[in-house]
């Protein structure tokens, strides 16, 4: 069976404009990190980016990058630090389609 990994520098070629990204992790903690800023290289946008459960600062980057056209999620947070701020900005300005599982 071939294998499924790929090199950080080929996200671009799996990861394109108008897909589906689902990410999980946590708000603050083991969140993909690597993998977010790679999307952000590629400049994919419009995004639609799916929280399992709990979206923080992968979300907010991408969201702030203008990757994102919409978010699925329970709550996107950066815990007791306070509102995701690109997050609150985009989906207050109706620049970001949300859909709330809380």
């Amino acid at each position: 069976m071939a294998s499924k990994l790929i090199a950080l520098n080929e996200v671009g070629r799996y990861v394109q404009s108008g897909m589906t990204v689902g990410l999980g992790g946590g708000p603050l903690l083991a969140a993909p990190m690597a993998l977010v800023r790679e999307v952000i290289r590629s400049g994919a946008r419009d995004l639609r980016l799916v929280a399992c459960s709990t979206g923080g600062i992968a979300f907010d980057l991408l969201i702030g990058a203008g990757c994102a056209a919409s978010v699925e999620f329970a709550q996107i947070t950066f815990n007791e630090y306070g509102a995701a701020p690109n997050f609150r900005r985009y989906a207050e300005s109706g620049r970001l389609r949300c859909k709330d599982h809380s």
